[in-house]
């Protein structure tokens, strides 16, 4: 994200969004963005779709909110490719794209978090999504913290605590 692009306007645009988690207003931001100089076609065109998921929405307006959410938001998808990496290489060790046997994408990463909170268990249908969390504490503190970060939902040590981390295989 062009940090010129950060007006005042976009700012208030996503903080609205981030704080209330309705994404309606994408349209305005891409408005926003191009008087601000974007003309980033992938940019725009993402504001403008009416169809993105929330958790792609999520996604979008805190790449343009802050380094911080920015960043956090390339942490999950660094995990997501991990992950993906680990378990689904081919032949050539090329990974393959997400698909019905190779299930990890942001979204699955965000749906994950959620099920966590809200079921107590994170289910990932690789050794390494679950191993990932088994090595050390310390990576559940670090997904939740990138993860709170782009969901806007606090996560405590002691609900981390209570999540139950497994292969769905």
């Amino acid at each position: 994200m062009n940090p010129e692009w950060r007006t005042g306007t976009v700012l208030a645009l996503c903080r609205r969004m981030l704080d209330t988690r309705e994404f309606d207003a994408l349209p305005i931001l891409a408005d926003a963005l191009q008087d601000a100089g974007c003309t980033d076609p992938e940019i725009l065109t993402s504001c403008q779709d009416g169809t993105l998921s929330r958790a792609r929405a999520e996604r979008l307006v805190n790449l343009m909110y802050s380094d911080e959410t920015a960043a956090a938001v390339r942490w999950l998808e660094q995990f997501v490719r991990d992950i993906n990496y680990n378990d689904y290489k081919d032949e050539n060790d090329e990974v393959g794209t997400p698909s019905d046997t190779n299930p990890h994408t942001y979204e699955y990463a965000i749906e994950a978090g959620r099920s966590g909170l809200e079921e107590g268990d994170m289910y990932f249908g690789s050794d390494a999504g679950a191993d990932f969390f088994l090595e050390s504490d310390d990576n559940m503190r670090t997904f939740f913290r990138n993860w709170s970060l782009v969901t806007g939902v606090p996560v405590s040590d002691e609900d981390q605590g209570d999540i139950d981390v497994r292969c769905g295989c």
